[in-house]
């Protein structure tokens, strides 16, 4: 490109930007930094918090509003409720659902004793593959739920078996145990 091009081209941006030029053509102008936009994104990001709740006379997210905000709104229209389900040992029942890839969860209503709520979501059982149980890990947020259906969290230390028991505990005895086979025969033959 010829230099006079360049710096025809650089000397009107220069002047596009000087606001005296704007003023002779008739145009006000206003920078940014001079309004006041703190304000008005807090008041639309607080009238969205309260549509959520439903506290603007709507119906708010209702029985999803622990969802969206475990795991946020984008999840809102791909979670599914499973009503009557057994699958969480008597606690409510949910499903996670894209395409062919879904995740089970389990709302859990007392997750410390002391009556806090939580999720736990269903991954593979670390201690059989031929497993019929479910087995159950916390999940927090979604990255959790990313990483249980990644298999991130196939080993994790808080997976508790509903036949098995917890991950890793103690007292828990499998196939590969060093030495299992003669406890067993100790037990048998005193």
């Amino acid at each position: 490109m010829p230099e006079a091009t360049i710096i025809k081209q650089r000397q009107d941006m220069v002047d596009s930007h000087q606001t005296f030029s704007l003023g002779k053509e008739g145009f006000a102008t206003a920078f940014s930094d001079r309004f006041d936009r703190l304000l008005p994104f807090l008041e639309r990001r607080s009238a969205a918090r309260q549509a959520d709740l439903g506290l603007d006379d709507g119906d708010g997210l209702g029985d999803l509003s622990l969802v969206a905000r475990t795991f946020s709104k984008e999840i809102v229209p791909l979670w599914r409720w499973k009503p009557g389900s057994n699958i969480a040992g008597g606690d409510r029942g949910a499903e996670i659902r894209l395409g062919q890839q879904y995740l089970t969860l389990a709302l859990r209503t007392d997750v410390d004793g002391e009556g806090d709520v939580g999720f736990d979501v269903a991954v593979p059982c670390p201690h059989d593959d031929e497993c019929t149980g479910r087995a159950w890990v916390p999940a927090y947020n979604v990255t959790c739920l990313f990483r249980a259906l990644n298999g991130d969290l196939d080993d994790d230390e808080g997976i508790v078996c509903t036949v098995h028991g917890p991950n890793h505990a103690d007292d828990q005895d499998d196939e590969d145990t060093p030495g299992i086979e003669e406890r067993d025969l100790e037990a048998v033959h005193g």
